[in-house]
């Protein structure tokens, strides 16, 4: 049997597995197989993402960070998250692959699916005809309006962590936990202080947002297996579900700064963009630049793009509380 991980230095966010454990743990858990081979696969920024092979089957095992590893606010405990709505999402939808076994490996967090055949999107997405890629954005657009028909109880992220009562309550915790996040690693700016200041301002519009609808917090071509080709092409699976969250189907970070396609809107029925309080849109944004400005840190980037985009955020939240 064979163990393949990726060389990673002491300082790199991942961190290899001990493969030893990881042995026992997949053994305790397919009981009835014998595992030939396991290989780590550079995807994912976040999770140890592995491939197993065995005499029966293949699965996909992913494992969470160590527990030293400096995690922001908004990632705390993610893979517990998943697994707490891991049920509800499997019976939203058939493209959710099946979670076969929640554990711990090496003291981390680790689950185990099945492998899917087919194509990730994003590496074969330049390849595929402006039909094909609109007919599965078309696609994605109808699965995002079946996981926000789910309304839950209370905003926020799910189990173990805290829900709230009102939309602003987890908006202003979720920026809070990242400014905190910001002065932790040095990175607390004037945008950054200047957006903290307009955001209790428009509580009230948030609040507008009384039912917390699921969203699945990554929807996008990355986390997309598709198969088929010209009129048959179709998703087969959306998966990294670890960053579903209950609230405002427009906050999706996927639909307001990636950017989806209006054949995306045709399948979901309506443009939540254009249709949602603008100033709504302007928050998310600015939620989401002081993400990008933590995680220009982690990987060693310039951070200069998002403290740009925020600033100009800020002059859209001055010029809605001057209207």
């Amino acid at each position: 049997m064979e163990i393949h991980q990726v060389a990673r230095d002491g300082s790199a966010f991942q961190q290899p597995v001990n493969e030893q454990d990881l042995l026992l743990q997949l053994n305790h858990v397919l009981t009835n197989e014998t595992i030939t081979q396991v290989t780590e696969l550079k995807a994912g920024l976040f999770n140890n993402t592995y491939r197993v092979n065995t005499s029966q089957n293949d699965y996909i095992l992913k494992v969470a960070p160590v527990g030293s590893a400096d995690v922001f606010y908004c990632e705390r405990s993610l893979m517990q998250r998943e697994q707490s709505i891991s049920q509800q999402l499997q019976s939203l939808s058939p493209l959710i692959p099946e979670y076969l076994s929640f554990f711990t490996v090496d003291g981390r967090d680790a689950f185990l699916q099945r492998w899917i055949q087919g194509r990730l999107w994003h590496e074969v997405i330049s390849s595929l005809t402006e039909a094909e890629n609109a007919e599965l954005w078309k696609q994605l657009g109808a699965f995002a309006r079946i996981l926000h028909n789910c309304c839950g109880e209370q905003f926020g992220y799910p189990a173990p962590l805290e829900g709230y009562s009102r939309w602003s309550q987890f908006i202003a915790a979720n920026v809070e936990g990242m400014v905190e996040d910001c002065r932790r690693i040095g990175v607390y700016c004037e945008e950054v202080e200047a957006y903290r200041g307009y955001l209790p301002h428009f509580f009230q519009t948030l609040d507008q947002v009384e039912t917390a609808k699921l969203l699945h917090g990554d929807l996008w071509p990355r986390n997309v297996i598709i198969d088929g080709a010209g009129a048959d092409i179709h998703i087969k699976a959306v998966f990294d579900a670890e960053r579903a969250f209950w609230g405002d189907p427009a906050s999706d970070w996927v639909l307001i700064l990636y950017g989806v396609p209006e054949t995306f809107w045709q399948g979901y029925g309506e443009n939540l963009v254009k249709t949602s309080d603008p100033a709504r849109i302007a928050i998310y944004k600015g939620m989401y630049f002081i993400l990008n400005i933590l995680e220009a840190v982690r990987f060693q980037e310039s951070d200069e793009a998002p403290r740009k985009r925020l600033s100009a955020v800020n002059e859209e939240l001055e010029e809605f509380l001057r209207s």
